[in-house]
């Protein structure tokens, strides 16, 4: 008697709809999802960084070619015999390793900018917006 109970009880919770099971699914699980269109990110001219990019490294590599010639010149100075042409060795020896060391040091510095103008920046119009809907904020500031 208590198990037609129980089974009388399933069979009127079942038929009054409280419980779901997976084979009465309602229909709305078959609906197609929503497409979602993304807008294509506008075109940007990268030429300023890139030529800021092409301009360290041409910086990098002239610092090889002073130093080179500043090698070159202490050979010179070495070999020389001369007092006033050894003072004159000397010094175009010391301004070359100095140009070697400032197009390097400049280069590099240069360099990590264009890294950072190419790579990193995000484009300046994204960066304020302003929205007028219910739903979003009306103003955004990224940084």
């Amino acid at each position: 008697m208590r198990t037609r109970l129980i089974a009388a009880s399933l069979a009127a919770i079942q038929w009054l709809g409280l419980f779901d099971t997976a084979a009465c699914a309602h229909a709305q699980a078959a609906d197609p999802f929503p497409e979602v269109v993304i807008a294509p990110a506008p075109a940007q001219s990268h030429l300023a960084a890139n030529l800021v990019l092409v301009a360290g490294a041409g910086l990098i590599g002239s610092s090889f070619l002073w130093r080179d010639r500043a090698n070159h010149s202490y050979n010179e100075y070495l070999n020389e015999t001369v007092p006033s042409r050894i003072q004159s060795l000397y010094d175009r020896t010391v301004r070359q390793d100095r140009l070697s060391s400032a197009s390097l040091i400049t280069g590099e510095v240069v360099l990590a900018a264009g890294m950072y103008l190419r790579f990193l920046r995000a484009p300046s119009a994204a960066r304020l917006g302003l929205s007028l809907q219910p739903e979003r904020c009306a103003v955004s500031y990224r940084f």
